[in-house]
């Protein structure tokens, strides 16, 4: 009996038919993976929103401060350390604080890492058992790792406001269709404010009107980077504590607005 194997050609075939299915499923899989991690992330500010709502419940509606002497209406940089304490308001009154959380003694940052060390540990961490809620798993910057834990190194970043967004200077909230304005200058982030359905709490990186895949510079033009965590959108918590994802190309329809350039706001 003569045995006939598989012949040059028909083996090259097969190899491209499986490189042709491993090309078309291979995106499939890093798509659905993406979306899952995007729904953790989710799930994270939710928790967190549920914490922050047990908080308010113990304070008179009133959010945390962090590190601040007062209710922190704008945003607080989460990578900022050391000089940047200068910024957007200085040093605080926490020089010397240790939590306990192995990291090293406050240096009375109040705009930094140091805040959201304060909340981590502090104010919101009677509340939350599971310190990796605080890092979202698309984050390429931030891994739930005991150091990071320790010096405030979190994915998420509080934004009841932008400095912006004021009557002062830079430009108006959002303009709503019938021509309304809002400016949240003087409305601290508390239960007690009258948009806890709209306003929002915490972001995550791809918010900023400089960052993301619809990003622009400071001529206005488009300029996409790599600065957010998710493909779609960011997610985002709201002071009543409910979740979702605000989605590229909306940025200036949201409150608190962060398109960029100024001379692209709304009028």
């Amino acid at each position: 009996m003569r045995r006939r194997g598989f012949t040059l050609i028909e083996l090259l075939v097969v190899i491209a038919i499986i490189a042709i299915l491993a090309a078309i499923l291979f995106p499939v899989f890093a798509q659905a993976r993406e979306t899952a991690r995007t729904a953790s992330c989710l799930s994270n500010q939710k928790q967190i929103g549920l914490a922050l709502r047990m908080y308010t419940q113990d304070y008179d509606e009133e959010f945390p401060l962090g590190t601040y002497p007062a209710p922190r209406n704008w945003e607080v940089n989460p990578d900022a350390n050391g000089p940047d304490c200068n910024l957007s308001g200085g040093r605080g009154g926490w020089q010397g604080f240790n939590p306990g959380d192995g990291g090293p003694n406050y240096t009375g940052c109040s705009y930094g890492r140091e805040f959201y060390r304060t909340l981590m540990h502090v104010q919101l961490g009677p509340y939350i058992k599971n310190k990796n809620i605080w890092y979202c798993p698309s984050d390429k910057l931030r891994a739930p790792s005991a150091a990071n834990m320790s010096n405030g190194l979190q994915s998420y970043q509080w934004f009841p406001n932008w400095i912006w967004n004021h009557r002062n200077g830079g430009f108006v909230l959002v303009r709503y269709s019938d021509g309304r304005t809002l400016d949240l200058a003087d409305d601290n982030p508390s239960e007690k404010s009258d948009r806890v359905s709209e306003r929002m709490i915490f972001i995550e990186r791809g918010a900023f009107g400089w960052d993301g895949p619809d990003a622009r510079n400071g001529s206005g033009n488009p300029a996409p980077n790599t600065n957010f965590n998710h493909s779609r959108g960011y997610n985002a918590l709201y002071f009543d504590g409910h979740a979702k994802m605000v989605t590229y190309g909306k940025k200036w329809t949201t409150i608190p607005a962060t398109g960029w350039p100024i001379a692209l706001a709304p009028r």
